[in-house]
């Protein structure tokens, strides 16, 4: 995977200035205008690489990644938190607990009384104490969590210095029933609001200022007949735009960065199908487009995770396989800088995977050319992919080719121009330099990426022992 980004990459950024031509006339070019195309390629593209190497920022995504690791381990591990929450959450429950109306789906499910969790209206705000070991709680106007944190400027421990704000909003109310495994016959039922925006706030300059902000949209098409929605069974949607507008702080060395992510992510259960949808933008520059299509048998499928998985050993590839466990890759979409876009089709997924990891374990071992190359013949029976020269209209046809890189031979992409017969690796088209520039970004990207994995497993797995909670929690008699 990293090569094939580093591979797009390396194509996209002079794509505009390569051997792509509009005259379409003579297709086939002469051997010398080939060489000149070539030198041309890489000329651009080790200029337009350089520019991406020295000027692409991470300072947006390492500072969610080390805002949510602080919330992680300083909040959500906080027992004094939780203790809050759940004390404060079950309060207003046991408030609500009724019995279950004659006739109703509770009833219909065996439940005899329930509790409900309104998160539409759920305004405290949650002050972290001078020991940094329990929170106070008070009305608000919003769910609010303010918290201490080291200064980077001040050098020491400041109190209030950042702020999680949570509000709810839109015209739609989801319901979702959980059992309250210390009281049989008792539901827990939580009410999800179809809008929710947030910020992350932080007084580093001494006033507030949103370094991170967002609005999520969740849309549930509840089964007919049911009152409340159940994920594995009705189809869902959740998109939103999160920013951020992050000023340079010297002391990090971190760079001023202001970025747009906008997301859609579809489960089709009618269907079996599912999309995604992401586009991110950075300090005024259009970054990528990402779109996936895939299907399945409705026994997996992209938004069935396997936790597990995301672990602080995990690779790019294990999170890869973790999440996109279907059985088809319908389509796949990427384009970067608005300018080249690579499609790639996957029949089997899980299978294509295999094979990846059983080749890069056969590489790491010095197997020889013929052993990866049954690979890299595997590989592309499964994977169809091609590329999209969108400043010249020209489609770049991509397969594997089992080439040697350094001591080890790679199953690594090849490219097939229009001005050229024959398909070329990807490590003959560029020289030492360029190479090295796109792995530089890769690798600078990679870290991240994995670290939000990790960051996000965390918090998945504090919702779910926070409802472990509430189901385990006794309702006052």
């Amino acid at each position: 995977m990293n090569w094939v980004l580093v591979a797009t990459l390396c194509i996209c950024g002079a794509s505009v200035f390569t051997s792509c031509s509009n005259d379409n006339s003579d297709n086939s070019g002469s051997i010398e205008q080939a060489k000149n195309n070539r030198k041309e390629f890489v000329a651009h593209t080790r200029a337009t690489l350089k520019d991406l190497a020295e000027n692409l920022n991470f300072s947006s995504w390492n500072a969610a990644n080390t805002l949510n690791q602080y919330f992680n381990q300083y909040v959500l591990n906080n027992p004094g938190f939780e203790k809050a929450v759940l004390a404060t959450f079950m309060q207003k429950t046991q408030q609500s607990i009724k019995p279950v109306e004659e006739g109703s789906e509770l009833a219909e499910m065996g439940y005899y009384s329930y509790g409900t969790v309104d998160l539409t209206d759920f305004n405290y705000r949650f002050t972290m104490n001078a020991n940094n070991d329990g929170f106070d709680v008070e009305a608000a106007d919003d769910f609010e969590v303010i918290l201490n944190a080291w200064n980077p400027t001040t050098q020491q421990v400041e109190a209030g210095l950042y702020r999680l704000t949570l509000k709810s909003g839109g015209s739609t109310t989801y319901k979702f029933e959980h059992a309250m495994s210390q009281q049989p016959g008792m539901a827990l039922v939580v009410l999800i609001p179809s809008e929710f925006q947030f910020s992350i706030a932080d007084r580093l300059s001494g006033q507030w200022h949103d370094g991170f902000s967002g609005s999520f949209k969740n849309q549930v098409s509840v089964a007919d007949g049911h009152e409340y929605a159940q994920l594995d069974r009705d189809t869902w949607t959740v998109a939103g735009t999160i920013t951020s507008d992050f000023a340079g702080v010297t002391a990090l060395g971190a760079k001023a960065d202001q970025t747009t992510l906008d997301f859609s992510v579809v489960s089709d259960k009618v269907n079996n199908k599912g999309d995604v949808a992401l586009s991110w933008s950075q300090n005024g520059r259009k970054m990528l487009d990402l779109a996936l299509k895939e299907s399945g048998d409705g026994t997996r499928g992209i938004y069935r995770l396997d936790l597990s998985q995301f672990t602080s050993s995990a690779s790019i590839l294990d999170v890869i396989g973790a999440i996109m466990t279907s059985r088809t890759l319908d389509e796949g979409k990427l384009t970067l800088l608005d300018d080249l876009t690579t499609t790639v089709s996957i029949s089997d997924m899980q299978e294509a995977l295999q094979v990846a990891r059983e080749a890069a374990t056969a590489r790491r071992n010095y197997a020889d050319q013929k052993t990866i190359d049954q690979y890299t013949q595997k590989l592309n029976e499964l994977v169809k992919c091609e590329m999209t020269c969108k400043g010249v209209n020209q489609e770049i046809s991509m397969r594997l080719m089992t080439t040697k890189f350094g001591v080890d031979w790679w199953s690594m992409p090849s490219f097939n121009f229009a001005d050229e017969n024959g398909y070329v690796a990807f490590t003959e088209l560029l020289d030492p330099e360029s190479v090295q520039y796109g792995i530089n970004i890769i690798d600078h990207a990679a870290e991240p990426m994995q670290q939000s994995a990790i960051v996000v497993r965390q918090l998945l797995q504090y919702v779910q022992g926070l409802v472990s909670g509430f189901q385990q929690s006794q309702p006052a008699e």
